[in-house]
């Protein structure tokens, strides 16, 4: 199965939110949303309507329509996978900058996917290499009873965990210590990221979720010290 079946995992009606976060981690915005992803019969193209709300139209639950007419509309439709596109057997994915220079604004996205739940993040840095912004987004599938993950805590990560893919059998430990830099997120997610990008030094930017108690999904996007994107790598663990 290639990535554009795999890409196909995430065909539904997803109502959620994306919350915008400052450098502290402070929300300063939420947008509820409403994406619709589904193929033309034939399974090409895939089509996606993206709709956002304005912030005062929040339900109190994401499986709640938000009042009033949403404030934008984006429509695409996808013939293939774009080059800054990877997709993994879960059906999660990552996309972002290819090669980063003096003249372009580094970002990258994460999405998750596990049964009825995405969870995506968006990272983005500004011109001067700073990171700028964070976009939250937690998508539930329509008609679905899917709940919201806890926030994420260290202590919930460490240990053992049983590499499912790419490579069965291989095991992982996670220490204390192998976390003190990473930030933890509501839902369950959590991100390791330069809070600056340096000129000519290599750098990577990691995200992962715990989709349940006993289910992690790692995905790592790795850059020379040339700004060129070299790897993009996805863990299913468990436990």
């Amino acid at each position: 199965m290639g990535e554009w079946e795999h890409l196909q995992r995430n065909v539904g009606e997803w109502r959620g939110w994306f919350d915008s976060l400052d450098r502290t981690l402070q929300r300063t915005k939420r947008q509820p949303s409403l994406l619709t992803l589904e193929p033309a019969p034939s399974g090409v193209p895939l089509n996606l309507t993206l709709l956002l709300w304005p912030e005062e139209a929040v339900s109190s639950s994401p499986h709640q329509p938000p009042a009033g007419e949403p404030e934008k509309r984006i429509v695409q439709s996808f013939t293939r996978l774009d080059p800054d596109m990877g997709v993994f057997g879960t059906g999660s994915f990552s996309r972002g900058t290819l090669h980063r220079s003096t003249w372009t604004k580094l970002y990258a996205e994460f999405g998750f996917l596990h049964h009825q739940r995405r969870h995506r993040l968006v990272l983005l840095w500004d011109g001067a290499g700073q990171l700028d912004r964070i976009v939250l987004i937690r998508e539930f599938l329509a008609e679905s009873s899917a709940l919201e993950r806890p926030p994420l805590e260290a202590d919930q990560l460490i240990g053992d965990w049983r590499c499912d893919l790419p490579s069965p059998g291989d095991n992982i430990c996670f220490a204390a210590d192998d976390l003190d830099r990473w930030i933890f997120l509501p839902d369950g997610g959590a991100f390791l990221a330069p809070a600056q990008i340096d000129s000519h030094q290599p750098f990577s930017i990691e995200a992962l979720w715990l989709s349940s108690a006993t289910r992690l999904e790692r995905i790592s996007r790795r850059y020379s010290e040339h700004g060129a994107l070299t790897s993009v790598n996805h863990q299913l663990l468990t436990r």
